[in-house]
């Protein structure tokens, strides 16, 4: 029988988030990560027997499905944003009106170098400074300053 040594713990936690990065399904990912945790478990005990070692496996693989997997799962769907800020960048900061913009009328800011296309619930002619309120994919909500 093959003996389990941390390096084999090793590889076998690598190739399994190898095979989650060509697999969809968010299952061989906690594999691997219980395989890694493994790996290091018997690095530093390297006394600790077979029999141990894949119980250790079972284990933390049932733990990190249990405490990861609905989260992580959440994330790689779309149906959560990664950071919780997504228009740090924009919001706040102030823009030109480079097309006059009015509600139901989106027109155009410059900020950052660039132009944004632009929509507000007031009227506000070029030339005029302007608050980003919030982005929504390539369109600025803005307000007056």
């Amino acid at each position: 029988m093959l003996q389990m040594t941390s390096l084999y713990w090793l590889y076998a936690g690598v190739a399994l988030i190898v095979l989650e990065v060509m697999t969809p399904g968010l299952v061989s990912l906690f594999f691997g990560l219980s395989a890694l945790t493994v790996a290091l478990l018997v690095w530093l005990f390297p006394s600790l027997g077979q029999g141990w070692q894949w119980l250790m496996f079972s284990l933390f693989s049932v733990v990190y499905i249990l405490l990861l997997r609905k989260s992580l799962k959440k994330v790689f769907s779309g149906d959560r944003e990664v950071s919780a800020g997504v228009n740090d960048e924009f919001t706040g900061k102030l823009a030109v009106v480079v097309e006059r913009v009015g509600p139901n009328r989106p027109g155009r800011v410059e900020f950052a170098g660039s132009t944004w296309k632009a929509e507000s619930d007031q009227v506000l002619e070029a030339g005029t400074p302007a608050r980003i309120l919030g982005k929504q994919n390539l369109t600025v909500r803005i307000g007056p300053v």
